[in-house]
C-alpha cells in the first residue's frame, strides 16, 4: 500500500487506484483484511504532506468491485490527523426531550470508554454533527486506534462494534433491555468492560442446582432483583474482573452447553421464590464454539407483589437451611438482606392499611344506617 506522488494516485495490492472525488483513497470490503493499517496510515501521511494538508482521509466503498471509486461510501472513515491514524463514524438518534447534545455526547463518551478499553482504543472526540435537522440528532465520534500490527479490517471492526453499542443504547443510556437483546441478536461481546450495578449481574459459571445451596443461590439472586426498583439481568457466562470500585464483565465467554437448562431454572424459581415472579424470562442462547449464555431476564415487579421471598438461606457460616425464609434485595453490585424490623414495618403496615380499610367501611355503613 503506498501513495505515488507524482501521479496522485494509490497502490493499493500492486494496483494502480485514482482517488475519489477530492482524490482520497478509496478501499473496498474485500481488501480490508490484506492491508496492513501502518502502510495506510503512512500512505495517508504521505499524501498529506503532498499538498501540505493537516488531515487526510479514506474512505471505504459500500458498493461492488467496478464501481467502488463512484459512491456511496460506508459511514466508517479512516483519518490521518498529522500524528495518528484515526477511525470514525456517525451516530444518529432522535432527539430526546430530556436532555442536551453536551449531556448526549458525556453519556456516549461513558458508554464506549470500558468497551474501547479492551482494545487499547480511546476516545479522541465526540461532537455534533449540525448537518443532520429535528427530530434527528447526530454525532461524530472519532476513536484513536494502535495500528501497529493490526490490519484495517480488525480497526473497522472496533468503529462497527462501537458503532453497534452506540445504536443499541442510543443516548448513551444502557438499559436492562438492551443489553438483553444484544445478547440475543449474537453481539454480547459488546457488554465486555461494562460494570455490574444495580440491574446487571455476571455470573461465570452455571449455578450447581444437584445442591441446596447452588439452588438457594439462583433463587436469591432473581429475588433480589425482583425486589429491585427497575428489575434486572443475570448474564451466566460472563466473566468479571474487579475493577475500581466495580466488578466488570472481562469476557463473554459463555458456559459449556447442555440442553434443558431453562427448565431447570425456571423450576428452581418456581419451588424457591414467593410469590412468582412476573413475566420472568430465561433463556439458552448460542455464545458460539459449543457454549451458551443463559439469561434470566426480570422486568421490573409490581409493587404489591414485593418483598419477594426465598424459600431457604445461607447462613453467616456458609452452611444452607432450607426450612427457613429468606429475603434480599439489591444494593449496587451487592445485594443486602432485608431485616427483620423491616418486614416487620411492612407487615405492619400492611396490617394498618386493612384495618383503615375496615374502619372506614364501618363508618360507611353507620353513616347509611
Amino acid at each position: 500500500m503506498k501513495y505515488l506522488r507524482r501521479s496522485d494516485e494509490w497502490l493499493v495490492l500492486e494496483s494502480h487506484r485514482r482517488g475519489g472525488d477530492m482524490g482520497e483513497l478509496v478501499l473496498m470490503e474485500e481488501e480490508l483484511s490484506e492491508l496492513a493499517a501502518t502502510d495506510v496510515k503512512n500512505a495517508l501521511a504521505a499524501r498529506a504532506a503532498n499538498f501540505d494538508q493537516s488531515e487526510e482521509q479514506a474512505l471505504i466503498s459500500a458498493v461492488p468491485e467496478g464501481y467502488f471509486d463512484e459512491g456511496p461510501y460506508r459511514d466508517v472513515r479512516l483519518i490521518w490527523d498529522g500524528e495518528a491514524l484515526l477511525v470514525g463514524f456517525t451516530h444518529v438518534m432522535t432527539w430526546p426531550e430530556d436532555a442536551d447534545e453536551e449531556d448526549i455526547a458525556v453519556r456516549l463518551g461513558d458508554l464506549l470508554v470500558p468497551h474501547l478499553r479492551q482494545s487499547a482504543t480511546r476516545i479522541e472526540s465526540v461532537e455534533p454533527n449540525y448537518s443532520y435537522v429535528a427530530p434527528d440528532l447526530a454525532f461524530d465520534i472519532t476513536l484513536a486506534v494502535r495500528s501497529r500490527g493490526k490490519t484495517i479490517q480488525a480497526i473497522v471492526d472496533i468503529a462497527d462494534a462501537a458503532q453497534l453499542l452506540c445504536g443499541a443504547f442510543s443516548d448513551g443510556t444502557v438499559t436492562r433491555e438492551s443489553a438483553a437483546d444484544l445478547i440475543r441478536g449474537g453481539a454480547g461481546r459488546l457488554l465486555e468492560g461494562q460494570p455490574e450495578g444495580y440491574w446487571l449481574e455476571a455470573k461465570s459459571q452455571e449455578y450447581d442446582l444437584t445442591t441446596t445451596r447452588g439452588s438457594i443461590s439462583l433463587a436469591q439472586a432473581v429475588a433480589k432483583l425482583c425486589n429491585a426498583e427497575s428489575g434486572g439481568l443475570i448474564v451466566v457466562g460472563a466473566q468479571t474482573k474487579k475493577t475500581v470500585g466495580a466488578e466488570t464483565i472481562s469476557k463473554m465467554r459463555g458456559v459449556s452447553t447442555r440442553t434443558g437448562r431453562p427448565a431447570r431454572y425456571q423450576q428452581v424459581v418456581n419451588d424457591r421464590v414467593y410469590p412468582p415472579p412476573f413475566a420472568l424470562r430465561i433463556e439458552q442462547l448460542d455464545a458460539g464454539e459449543e457454549r451458551s449464555f443463559i439469561l434470566i431476564d426480570i422486568p421490573a415487579q409490581p409493587e404489591e407483589l414485593k418483598p419477594f421471598l426465598v424459600h431457604g438461606a445461607i447462613l453467616l457460616d456458609g452452611s444452607t437451611e432450607g426450612s427457613f425464609i429468606s429475603i434480599v434485595r439489591r444494593r449496587g453490585e451487592g445485594s443486602i438482606p432485608i431485616t427483620a424490623p423491616m418486614v416487620h414495618a411492612t407487615l405492619a403496615a400492611g396490617r394498618a392499611f386493612l384495618r383503615g380499610d375496615r374502619e372506614s367501611s364501618d363508618r360507611r355503613v353507620e353513616r347509611r344506617s
